[in-house]
């Protein structure tokens, strides 16, 4: 922990420690000019009670995570990490093109794929906007598998060791196939999306001095080219967006049907979410 002095002017940073995490860091501190200085954390409950103590002013976010920040008062959106051209996504809920479900009143019974109880789109999202929908989950599927990744859950479904699976999915309004999905080009039947989500948020918490916001999030949307290596082998982020209240408020009506404390539920990792979330 820095002493009071070193607390008082420098930027404290949440993700785990590694070699991208140190790159990120330094190239951040240089063009902030601030130290920053990083926090080990073993879950997402002790990173919430890290923020609601002011021992991080900067943290890296899931959606999820950032939907009950924010909603609570304990963080400020600062920046969104763009990937593949975009800073959000969506979550479906499918099946295979030829199964005996057509539509959501036919689920009972299903055998349902999800990613794990931390994914945003891979369980978290499609559950809190079918329970939205008048849903009750209770008794709903004939059994629920975690298979670890959405590619692991696209194949569960269209081999058949599965009815259903939720998944990410990046929706062409243009076309009628979406532009990317956990799925891959495989042919599948949409039967409910929600969103959209945004990727991740770096979020600053209430009680951070503004000229430490402002300084992180001018780094963030003009960044060096030394922090925008970083951002990108750390974040896998090809740049930000500026972040605001309004990125979460497609989801923000879903915050009251989310499954229970899915938010203190300890990460393997955070990797976006074309593998994970």
């Amino acid at each position: 922990m820095p002493d009071p002095s070193e607390r008082s002017r420098s930027a404290r940073w949440a993700p785990q420690r590694g070699a991208a995490l140190d790159a990120f860091c330094a190239a951040l501190a240089d063009d902030t000019a601030y130290p920053v200085l990083t926090h080990d954390l073993a879950d997402y409950g002790d990173l919430i009670d890290a923020m609601h103590a002011s021992d991080v002013d900067i943290a890296w976010l899931p959606p999820v995570l950032a939907l009950r920040a924010t909603s609570r008062g304990r963080a400020i959106p600062i920046a969104l990490p763009v990937r593949g051209g975009t800073a959000f996504y969506s979550t479906a809920l499918f099946t295979h093109p030829g199964s005996r479900i057509r539509d959501l009143t036919q689920l009972h019974g299903a055998r349902a794929a999800w990613v794990d109880q931390q994914s945003a789109a891979g369980y978290l999202v499609i559950r809190a906007s079918l329970r939205q929908r008048g849903i009750d989950l209770e008794n709903l599927f004939a059994s629920e598998t975690f298979y670890g990744s959405h590619t692991a859950v696209g194949k569960a479904v269209l081999e058949g060791r599965a009815d259903v699976g939720a998944s990410f999915v990046h929706l062409d309004p243009r076309r009628s196939r979406p532009r990317r999905s956990g799925w891959g080009d495989a042919q599948v039947r949409m039967l409910a999306t929600a969103g959209p989500i945004p990727n991740d948020m770096i979020a600053a918490t209430i009680r951070t001095p503004i000229d430490k916001i402002r300084a992180v999030q001018k780094a963030l949307l003009q960044p060096s080219d030394e922090l925008r290596a970083a951002a990108s082998a750390l974040l896998g982020a090809e740049g930000f967006i500026e972040a605001n209240s309004e990125h979460l408020a497609p989801i923000q009506d879903l915050l009251d049907h989310l499954d229970d404390r899915a938010d203190l539920a300890p990460p393997s990792s955070h990797t976006p979410p074309g593998s994970r979330g």
